[in-house]
């Protein structure tokens, strides 16, 4: 077992006022107050101008466990790999099927010459071959067991044209968002941090074995004047990544 790993990355962005030159000349009380509130509805312009698009400051904090059972060099190139229908905790049942998409992409992008069969491809090759009630068994045996039935297990790994079957479990996500700054009532720097536990397993239909096995708990906080992609798909992405960055160390790719 690998030593897990910590990361961590700050960016932060210092923006500097300049004081506008006074006016020599005398003016009215009303005049002055209108003056102020066009420096200050400027000044506001310019700092929503240059806050948006940037990040003010990241902190990335995660720790990674896997373990190789069976898996060798060149196994996923020649068999390829498809992903089941993730499990997950209660209250996240609607990310299931991000989550599987995200850790799809992630490997494809990582590693072109493996065969990836995303989770639709499977889900739509099973139905073609009536195996829906034996998927279906097979799912909510998992969920109850966290064993995959060695004789459907093959069937599906057959029908999706791969040998190696991803079973995902999504063990929790928060996300909370505060706002750090605000001018005039307008919120212009907002604080928002979430965590993720993934587990994931790499099938072999043939065997009916766990060849290899990761986890991954992430805890991502960042301050930010503009909108980011959904926090949920940015965790799930960065934890994907540093996966398959073990599974590639651990000679699985």
């Amino acid at each position: 077992m690998d030593v897990p790993g910590k990361g961590r990355e700050n960016s932060v962005m210092n923006i500097h006022h300049h004081d506008c030159a006074r006016s020599t000349n005398r003016a009215s009380p009303a005049q002055r107050d209108s003056a102020a509130r066009l420096a200050g509805a400027a000044t506001l312009l310019a700092l929503i101008g240059v806050l948006s698009g940037c990040s003010l400051s990241d902190q990335t904090r995660y720790e990674i466990d896997h373990s190789n059972l069976t898996l060798a060099a060149g196994d996923l190139e020649r068999d390829g790999i498809g992903f089941l229908t993730p499990a997950a905790a209660t209250g996240r049942e609607a990310d299931k099927q991000a989550l599987a998409h995200v850790f799809a992409d992630e490997l494809r992008a990582a590693r072109p010459s493996v065969k990836v069969a995303p989770l639709p491809v499977i889900l739509s090759a099973v139905n073609a071959a009536d195996l829906d009630q034996e998927y279906k068994l097979m799912y909510r045996d998992y969920l109850e067991t966290g064993i995959l039935e060695g004789s459907i297990l093959q069937r599906v790994g057959e029908v999706g044209g791969v040998r190696y079957l991803a079973q995902l479990s999504l063990a929790d996500f928060q996300q909370q968002s505060r706002s750090r700054f605000s001018f005039l009532g307008l919120r212009l720097v907002d604080t928002k941090s979430s965590s993720l536990r993934v587990f994931i397993q790499v099938w072999d239909s043939r065997t009916g074995g766990v060849a290899w096995e990761g986890s991954a708990e992430l805890n991502y906080a960042y301050e930010t004047a503009a909108e980011k992609p959904s926090p949920f798909v940015q965790a799930a992405t960065f934890a994907a990544q540093r996966l398959y960055r073990e599974l590639e160390n651990s000679q699985g790719l």
